[in-house]
């Protein structure tokens, strides 16, 4: 068998995606990931670190992360049992799918978001329904509820706030797709520390509602790959049996534990992370952009017609930011995400030159 014979036995849906890639860049600030910019104290570091030099590693992390469930529940006041953890948000998403999508079910997305809920609904075989957002890229309703309607029995995929615009979903507009959508909703609520509604009180009113959550934003540890699900207990259950056994490695189940019992160093930086994207905010508003779009999240997108000059231009003074001109409605549009005021200070040097 030659190599197009072997390609050719590759799922097509899987071969007809266009792969998400982001090229690896050094640069001295960076700005395009949407993380947190502040690490964690190195007395927490080397804490860590002995408990990792102590514990065996020939032997399996802990089948049922326990305590970590038992922390993740103080922290959301969600049930123990309604608590899934997995590698990322990400692979929560993945399970999810598998359990939810086939190929006689929709996926409705609201475009532009994040692009691996597109990724994975179609790589599963799932047909994608796109809803668009209105002209401004806040949430059209009517358009989500239409469409829920008519595909009955869909998997709705939520983002608020909505990665890569910001923008974010009302209490009263969860409440109104819930109380018209009859099939699972989906709500990613990966940047909720910074900004929008908390929806955790739905849960116990609606068991099609699941959320997913991560500890790369606001919590400072991308570089973990922990995420979890909070649903109906008896949901979280069912879908518990996709997913793959020990997931979750011990350093990263042992860092999500320490990490929860210093949520009070996760608020300061939360609360200092929210003035700087509205001081930001401003800024960029006093510029001649195309548009700047309002933000609940830790990161600002913005319409600029010389998109590609201000983009080379950051790159060239040392500054990575995200080009997200490829995503739907979002043509000449960059994203930045908010870091330490010294990193906040030098951007917008570099856009002051750039515009003078």
């Amino acid at each position: 068998m030659n190599l197009n014979e072997s390609l050719l036995l590759i799922n097509e849906k899987v071969r007809s995606l266009k792969k998400y890639h982001l090229e690896p860049e050094i640069s001295s600030i960076k700005l395009n990931q949407n993380e947190n910019p502040f690490d964690w104290p190195m007395e927490i570091k080397k804490e860590i670190a002995q408990f990792c030099v102590s514990r065996p590693w020939n032997r399996y992390p802990n089948f049922v992360p326990d305590q970590l469930q038992e922390k993740l529940s103080q922290y959301t006041k969600v049930p123990k049992s309604g608590i899934l953890v997995g590698n990322g948000s990400n692979e929560m998403l993945l399970v999810l799918l598998l359990s939810l999508a086939n190929t006689a079910r929709n996926v409705i997305i609201c475009q532009p978001t994040f692009t691996v809920y597109r990724l994975l609904a179609t790589g599963l075989g799932a047909t994608e329904r796109s809803v668009g957002l209105n002209a401004d890229l806040t949430f059209n309703i009517p358009d989500i509820v239409s469409c829920s309607k008519q595909y009955p029995g869909s998997v709705l995929i939520l983002c608020s706030p909505n990665n890569p615009t910001g923008s974010v979903l009302s209490e009263s507009d969860v409440k109104t797709i819930l109380a018209e959508h009859n099939g699972f909703c989906i709500l990613d609520q990966a940047y909720i520390e910074f900004g929008g509604y908390n929806a955790i009180e739905l849960l116990d009113k609606f068991p099609n509602l699941i959320i997913t959550r991560t500890f790369s934003k606001a919590f400072g540890g991308a570089g973990l790959r922990l995420g979890y699900m909070l649903g109906n207990p008896e949901i979280v259950s069912q879908i518990n049996k996709i997913k793959l056994p020990y997931n979750v490695n011990f350093f990263s189940e042992h860092v999500a534990q320490t990490l929860l019992s210093h949520t009070s160093t996760v608020e300061k930086q939360v609360e200092f992370l929210i003035n700087q994207r509205d001081d930001l905010l401003s800024f960029l508003n006093s510029l001649p952009l195309d548009n700047v779009y309002p933000s609940s999240a830790n990161f600002i997108m913005f319409r600029c017609r010389e998109k590609q000059a201000l983009f080379d231009n950051c790159k060239q003074n040392g500054i990575l930011i995200r080009d997200v001109s490829s995503y739907p409605l979002c043509e000449n549009c960059l994203r930045v995400n908010v870091g330490t005021e010294q990193e906040n200070s030098a951007f917008k040097k570099v856009l002051k030159n750039f515009f003078a």
